[in-house]
């Protein structure tokens, strides 16, 4: 199976435009048990700290993780969330590759937050 790098810009492109602050908080708020929300609420807290211009973020980082973080949010994903046991798998897969895709931002960012609490 081939991945289609542009293919994927383009659809977090896409999905960004729907971003909705008040549905990801909700989200979190709701599946406190799912076990890669720790890094969920990292990617949330990078954007939200990037719309405060606490921490500057360019373009397209900022676009592939609204993207993600929408794409959790919306029920009508590729494998509907509340099929029981696998509703998250793809969501999950999203988030993992989201993570790796800006990895080195995400370094950054957990930089910028240990020396913020300093």
């Amino acid at each position: 199976m081939n991945f289609d790098k542009d293919k994927a810009i383009e659809l977090a492109k896409s999905l960004s435009d729907k971003f909705s602050v008040e549905d990801v908080q909700n989200f979190i708020a709701k599946h406190k048990d799912l076990k890669f929300l720790d890094d969920v609420k990292i990617l949330f807290s990078m954007i939200k700290d990037a719309t405060q211009k606490k921490y500057q973020l360019d373009t397209k980082t900022y676009v592939i993780i609204a993207g993600a973080l929408t794409y959790l949010v919306i029920p009508t994903d590729l494998i509907p969330d509340f099929i029981p046991g696998i509703g998250f798998v793809d969501d999950a897969f999203v988030i993992t590759y989201t993570l790796t895709t800006i990895k080195d931002e995400l370094d950054k960012y957990k930089k910028f937050l240990n020396d913020k609490t300093r």
